[in-house]
């Protein structure tokens, strides 16, 4: 597992190593949210009970991972996971400063 880590944290930043810690967060989520073939679920569900949800589940689906029509290897299913993650906050930003600008004209 530490190997996938690696590799993700390499292909998140770049292959930047100075970079890792700005994209650390990002990584350890999608690794402990993708499901493991082993196990046949995500650690996430094997220590909750239940599916993680989302920011982008519930504000852009958009960026919602796409059905997947063959397997593909964890570390990149993980750095897919690390890209949709990284679009939504920059999305929540951008939606925030919408909702608060109507806000104020409506006041």
């Amino acid at each position: 597992p530490h190997l996938d880590i690696r590799q993700a944290l390499y292909k998140a930043a770049n292959g930047d190593q100075l970079k890792w810690s700005q994209f650390v967060f990002h990584v350890l989520w999608a690794d402990r949210i993708t499901v493991r073939r082993r196990m046949g679920c995500s650690p996430y569900f094997a220590a909750t009970g239940c599916h993680p949800i989302l920011p982008l589940d519930i504000s852009e689906a958009t960026y919602l991972m796409p059905t997947l029509d063959r397997l593909i290897s964890t570390t990149k299913l993980i750095g897919a996971r690390i890209h949709a993650l990284s679009c939504c906050h920059e999305d929540l930003k951008r939606i925030h400063s919408k909702v608060y600008e109507a806000h104020l004209r409506a006041a």
